[in-house]
């Protein structure tokens, strides 16, 4: 079997799924995919590569780097696999939100990418982990053909770790997410003074 960097998997193209119920501008895919299409911000967790093969570092806007350890991650692995998700996740929201096309690609386009967006989607759009997780592996199967793809070894989220993680993100969601100020108070809707 292929490493979680190396296989069918990362260069079928163009290796990416359109996660429009997560955000109509989100993407996600495999590490040919920032080559293919036209995104405004890319967030890597692995070198790009151009249509041509070669490492393209320079299609990358945000690198947040770690490894996929396909569900035999240590704890500390973990721990670091979290704190990345959580931070790209964060990346996500803040382009989406200035109303920029996003791709979150890792090496295949199923965990490490697919486990920022699930966390995205559970933070910022008030999904369930399970409920996210079952969507980025339905948009992978039905936009997406490669070698390895199918579960329960193959296709998006099939690492149990990184699946272990969104859930603990939907757990940990009110500590997470910084609560917004309030409006100042200028910008408060004033009451009407006249009679009705």
């Amino acid at each position: 079997m292929w490493g979680a960097d190396e296989g069918p998997g990362c260069l079928d193209s163009p290796g990416v799924c359109h996660l429009h119920a997560f955000d109509p501008r989100l993407y996600v895919g495999n590490e040919v995919a920032a080559a293919h299409g036209d995104f405004d911000v890319v967030v890597s967790t692995v070198c790009p590569r151009g249509r041509d093969g070669v490492a393209a570092l320079q299609l990358t806007t945000h690198a947040v780097m770690f490894a996929d350890g396909q569900g035999r991650e240590s704890d500390e692995a973990a721990e670091l696999a979290r704190q990345c998700i959580l931070r790209a996740a964060a990346l996500v929201e803040a382009a989406v939100a200035s109303g920029k096309t996003v791709l979150v690609h890792c090496a295949w386009g199923q965990n490490r990418s697919c486990a920022i967006c699930c966390a995205f989607a559970v933070l910022y759009r008030g999904f369930g982990a399970d409920e996210a997780i079952a969507y980025v592996r339905e948009r992978n199967l039905a936009e997406r053909s490669y070698r390895g793809q199918q579960p329960p070894r193959g296709g998006a989220m099939h690492n149990a770790v990184f699946c272990e993680l969104v859930a603990r993100i939907e757990r940990d969601r009110a500590a997470l997410i910084e609560p917004k100020e309030p409006p100042a108070r200028s910008e408060l809707p004033q009451e009407s003074s006249a009679p009705a």
